[in-house]
């Protein structure tokens, strides 16, 4: 994982000419020096514009640059003169993994091309003018991530990242940001020295941000492996969601068929098929017959029918009529067993919405009782506010549950009394499930006997018919038996179709479902792995030693730590941060991101090997610590990338500097001078 900034142009269009700046940017310690408020801060913010980092800083793009490259320009430093900018643009030349070159520029204004375009040129044409290929990608809108044109992810690809997909706040997986890594690269003076990842954006919803940065940057397995989790729970979540979707779909298809499934669970489960197979009933009188068997006889039935002649009238006079009294009676019947289920589903209907609202008030006393329990425990009298009687075993409650009298009549305890309800709810949702179970069959009975009642009455109109036709005429109830029993064998066979695929969709959710609890269970259950126990040790170490090297004097030492927990440095349980002094949480910044620098070169990590540091002396920091610093910046030699800006008096700066290997560019006057290029 590599970047290294090599080379920083600015250049702006203004009503007296171009005025512009170059900076060279060298490996190991690189120290820009400026007068305030003479260029240094447009430097620092051009270099997070260029990279498309801007978002760190600012909501708006060219909110996070100074008005000398989008408004107005100082050309005379004596009389503080200015000019308007007409046009201006950053270009940024960059090295990355396996040292590939490339040339950025990206327009900070411009008449016909947007700050979100950068125009990428395959090589240094910085340092080395010439014919380059030229890319253009967009910046800081949707896909600017993700997809082919979009330059972060050319730009992780040019470093060597792999950007990880993480848990978001909706469950669901999204990208972690190059923004929202930087924080730990990259310190700018105005937000940047309020905290560890005081610029942490918070956009796309990775949940807790910070940790998932921290864990990508020194590329911890516990990471990897929290990442494969969450992805696998997602999986079976997404499994589980069309596993009830499936089943439920297919239940609406049957609303008013009088057809039920059974021994189809309404959840997800990985016991599939169960022993019993699933099996689609019809309702026929007072029993559910398999719909294969019923097809069987039907088609059979059908066959028959079919390959007989229709009968005349005057051949089957005397048995139409037996039919037509039959089909009398049984419409009566189906009538009154009809009023019965109706009255049934009226009685169990009610009884649902009993059942659920007194759900819904226990688990109110649940809420209340418990409220109650924590507010007693911390303390509060809360308790002696309560009303006098337990709403669940209605005997008085303050005495003895405060357990300062002792009552005739024990009474439960708040404590007994949580336990109570939560049985009670359990065993009414018990009660609901089975009343809704008992519900759907009783609905679909309703409905095989309305559909019944439905054919009766046509086989009633059809035998009238024919009845009443003239003698020789074909019968009439023959061709309407024949068709309606066409169309039961029709119908029963679409259901029958939805049936298998039902079955068949729910063996390969069943299926994934089991790979995906497989994956999940191979994933070690040890949280930090041996190679991430040591990266944490090593920035410990580095941590602790950098506090004594920068006079770190909130406490001493012993109880410092880096927790395993968020990776942060920490005095026993409490945050590092909260409780010591302004300069001192500046030198622990210092510390925890060159620590985070330190261990990437002791063990393969993910740090491009690149921090940047604007003003990092901070709240008056001692000049002792600030020596510290950028003897600890240097000492990495040309292995890294370490770049300070800072407004450090020069002949100070250059003490302080003394021998150890760097190089200082410092800035005259105001960065932007006439230029003629």
């Amino acid at each position: 994982m590599t970047l290294r900034l090599r080379h920083l142009r600015l250049r702006a269009e203004t009503g007296l000419g171009r005025y512009g700046a170059d900076i060279p940017l060298s490996d190991g310690l690189m120290v820009i020096r400026a007068d305030n408020s003479r260029g240094k801060s447009t430097a620092v913010k051009s270099l997070l514009f260029a990279l498309g980092l801007e978002r760190m800083i600012a909501t708006r793009t060219l909110n996070a640059l100074t008005s000398s490259l989008r408004d107005r320009l100082i050309y005379d430093e004596d009389t503080r003169d200015e000019t308007p900018v007409l046009a201006s643009w950053v270009s940024l030349q960059i090295e990355g993994v396996g040292g590939g070159v490339a040339t950025l520029t990206r327009w900070v204004k411009h008449e016909e091309i947007g700050t979100g375009l950068v125009r990428v040129l395959f090589g240094p044409s910085l340092t080395a003018p010439g014919d380059y290929q030229s890319v253009d990608y967009y910046v800081g809108r949707p896909g600017a991530a993700t997809n082919p044109h979009g330059f972060h992810r050319w730009l992780a690809e040019f470093i060597g990242w792999d950007m990880p997909l993480m848990p978001s706040s909706d469950g669901q997986l999204t990208q972690l940001y190059m923004e929202q890594v930087f924080p730990l690269l990259f310190v700018e003076q105005r937000r940047g020295w309020g905290g560890i990842q005081a610029q942490m954006p918070y956009f796309a919803g990775v949940t807790d941000v910070r940790r998932r940065a921290i864990e990508f940057l020194l590329a911890l397995d516990v990471g990897g492996s929290e990442i494969k989790r969450q992805r696998l729970r997602t999986e079976e979540r997404e499994l589980t969601d069309r596993w009830r979707a499936t089943v439920r779909t297919f239940h609406d298809s049957l609303a008013g068929e009088g057809i039920a499934v059974l021994r189809v669970p309404e959840t997800l489960t990985v016991a599939w098929p169960p022993e019993h197979p699933p099996v689609l009933t019809e309702s026929q009188d007072d029993r559910w017959l398999p719909v294969d068997e019923r097809l069987v006889a039907l088609s059979r039935e059908l066959r028959k029918l079919e390959a007989s002649e229709i009968p005349r009238i005057e051949d089957d006079a005397s048995e139409m009529e037996q039919r037509l009294t039959d089909a009398l009676e049984e419409s009566d019947r189906l009538r009154q067993d009809s009023a019965v289920m109706r009255e049934e589903i009226v009685r169990d209907t009610d009884e649902a919405r009993s059942i659920h609202a007194r759900i819904e008030a226990l688990r109110e006393d649940l809420r209340e009782h418990q409220d109650v329990i924590t507010l007693s425990k911390l303390g509060s009298s809360e308790l002696d506010r309560m009303h006098d009687d337990c709403p669940v075993c209605h005997q008085p409650l303050p005495s003895t549950l405060l357990g300062d009298i002792s009552l005739s009549q024990a009474t439960l305890s708040a404590e007994d009394t949580v336990a109570y309800i939560k049985q009670q709810i359990e065993l009414f949702d018990v009660m609901r499930r089975d009343t809704g179970g008992s519900l759907e069959g009783k609905q679909s009975r309703y409905a095989a006997l309305q559909r019944r009642a439905a054919d009766v009455r046509a086989v009633i109109r059809a035998l009238r018919t024919t009845l009443t036709a003239p003698d020789g005429s074909p019968s009439v109830e023959y061709i309407a038996r024949r068709i309606r029993l066409a169309d039961t064998v029709e119908r029963l066979t679409r259901a029958n179709e939805r049936f298998y695929g039902l079955v068949s969709a729910l063996d390969r959710y069943a299926a994934e479902a089991r790979r995906v609890r497989a994956a999940l269970a191979d994933i070690p259950h040890d949280r930090l792995s041996a190679s991430d126990q040591e990266k944490l040790a090593a920035l410990q170490a580095s941590f602790i030693e950098q506090l004594h090297a920068y006079d770190f004097g909130s406490f001493s030492d012993e109880r410092l730590t880096i927790s395993q927990e968020d990776y942060r440095p920490r005095r026993e349980e409490f945050d590092l941060q909260a409780d010591i002094s302004a300069s001192d949480s500046i030198r622990v910044v210092w510390a925890y991101l060159m620590g985070l620098l330190e261990v990437s070169g002791q063990i393969p990590t993910n740090h491009p090997g690149l921090l940047v540091f604007d003003e990092p002396r901070q709240q008056s920091t001692k000049e002792l610590s600030f020596k510290a610093l950028l003897r600890r910046a240097a000492r990495g030699g040309d292995g890294r990338q370490v770049i300070f800006a800072t407004s450090e008096e020069l002949t100070s700066l250059q003490e302080m500097l003394g021998d150890d290997k760097h190089t200082l560019y410092a800035i005259e006057g105001y960065l932007l001078k006439a230029v003629h290029d």
